[in-house]
């Protein structure tokens, strides 16, 4: 008999029933948090209907399910409430998305067919929404967009209203591709408003060289005084140390102005694992900049799966995760610090030893490296399968599935197709950080200026083996209490 609760997380949300992809209306509200999610609640493989589910919770650790607030029910939304974000000002919270419709007729939906539509609906209250709000459609956008135009991202500076809404353009060598995507590209429509119903366009924010076809969850924000543009681009060629998944999320830093002269830095991806895709942040009513991704791609049935889809739901978004600078000015990323509330029963873990316990835990590495100037490589090898290694005389770090030595030869490799994702690094990180919950691993090296994430599936009755091949560590069990 199957367990439908076997890979149910404890630290990361999931859907209560069916398929969850995109993190939408991050924000907090009178004291509250508040998570939207992309929701089909019907089906695992996400077919059916699209809308928002809603999760809320005081403290970013325990979270309550509230719902799906918002379903297709207008003529500019009727084929899906697609992505987009929350905006708290006047004591209202404002929800924008994309309304998805597609028109009947022989139509390839990428050239001619599709309404990407942006809608408002406002809640007093955070919980229940007015009336839906049309304002802006396929001709307010550029004549050189195709009708692929999605994911609001909307912020105030000073007395303005901005927009952000990522974009897939016609190529720049012809009016229209022939066959295919070679000639497209991606970049960000720019919107300023003084009241968040009437929108003009003013800027399109995009790379000089084609960087893919299309730009996703497109958001801007300062961290430190640097502006971040944060993309989820698709198109890019694959590469041995980067680019290594089928979509990427990444940022650039922006200097010049936002709405006229502008240089884009080089892109740098926020995840290098398996499993991170569409990540949206908001600011807390604490100042802090939070993070929260997709634990999961689109597009990848060919390479890896979720075994979940067998107990009728796939996916999970990430922890939250504090963006910040480190001394060195570096862009890291690290698990908020409610997390640490957690920690319950302490381990101390020596080098190759091996430590048994169950999940979810907390498990923070101390290289050989920060006392031995031979710079020996680290290997943590969690659940007798994925190795998590960290070589800075080879410059990089990874994270590889490889089959159990004490495996069944009929057993399932827990990484379920995953195989492995490497990043390079530029300096030897003091520590590296593990959290492990029931079906996800996220990995921060150093201060989090590299994460790697993945989704495993273990056997959920055997407690996770740990192993630590050059440095030592501490573990916390994490007792959730009562929680998602």
């Amino acid at each position: 008999m199957i367990n439908h609760l076997r890979w149910k997380t404890r630290l990361h949300l999931m859907p209560p029933t069916g398929w969850l992809n995109d993190p939408n209306g991050l924000c907090q509200f009178d004291g509250t948090y508040h998570v939207f999610f992309q929701y089909r609640p019907k089906d695992a493989f996400g077919k059916g209907d699209t809308g928002w589910g809603h999760y809320t919770s005081p403290d970013l650790i325990h979270w309550t399910f509230q719902g799906m607030p918002l379903k297709p029910d207008q003529p500019f939304d009727r084929d899906g409430v697609y992505s987009g974000s929350a905006l708290i000002a006047d004591d209202t919270m404002r929800l924008f998305y994309t309304g998805n419709v597609k028109l009947p007729g022989n139509h390839d939906y990428t050239y001619s067919g599709r309404e990407a539509n942006v809608v408002l609906v406002e809640s007093k209250d955070g919980m229940t929404v007015g009336a839906k709000e049309l304002l802006l459609g396929n001709d307010d956008y550029p004549s050189d967009c195709t009708c692929h135009v999605r994911d609001p991202k909307v912020w105030q500076e000073g007395d303005d209203y901005f927009m952000v809404l990522g974009a897939r353009f016609r190529g720049r060598s012809s009016s229209q591709p022939d066959t295919g995507d070679t000639d497209d590209y991606g970049g960000v429509l720019l919107y300023r408003s003084g009241d968040c119903h009437r929108w003009d366009y003013c800027n399109t924010l995009t790379s000089p060289e084609a960087f893919g076809y299309m730009w996703e969850c497109p958001d801007t924000f300062f961290v430190d005084g640097t502006r971040l543009l944060s993309i989820s681009p698709q198109g890019l060629g694959r590469e041995s140390h980067r680019f290594q998944n089928v979509y990427q999320s990444g940022y650039y830093t922006l200097t010049g102005s936002i709405t006229g002269e502008y240089v884009l830095s080089d892109f740098k991806e926020w995840d290098m694992g398996f499993d991170f895709y569409a990540p949206q942040t908001f600011c807390d009513e604490q100042g802090r900049r939070i993070l929260i991704g997709w634990m999961g791609l689109p597009d990848i049935e060919n390479e890896y799966e979720n075994p979940t889809t067998m107990d009728g739901w796939q996916h999970i978004l990430t922890l939250p995760r504090e963006i910040v600078t480190n001394e060195a000015g570096a862009i890291c990323q690290r698990p908020v610090r409610e997390l640490e509330q957690l920690r319950g029963r302490t381990h101390t873990l020596k080098d190759r030893q091996t430590l048994r316990v169950h999940t979810p835990f907390d498990l923070v590495i101390q290289p050989e490296w920060v006392t031995d100037s031979e710079n020996r490589d680290v290997t943590v090898t969690l659940f007798d399968s994925l190795q998590i290694c960290c070589s800075p005389k080879n410059g990089e770090c990874s994270m590889t599935f490889v089959s159990s030595p004490t495996a069944d030869a009929e057993a399932r490799n827990p990484g379920y197709g995953r195989t492995t994702r490497r990043a390079g690094l530029q300096k030897a990180p003091s520590r590296i950080r593990i959290i492990c919950d029931t079906s996800a691993i996220e990995v921060f090296f150093g201060d989090g200026e590299t994460v790697m994430s993945t989704r495993i599936y273990p056997d959920p009755d055997t407690p996770a083996s740990i192993t630590v091949d050059g440095g030592s560590g501490v573990l916390w069990e994490l007792d959730m209490g009562t929680s998602i």
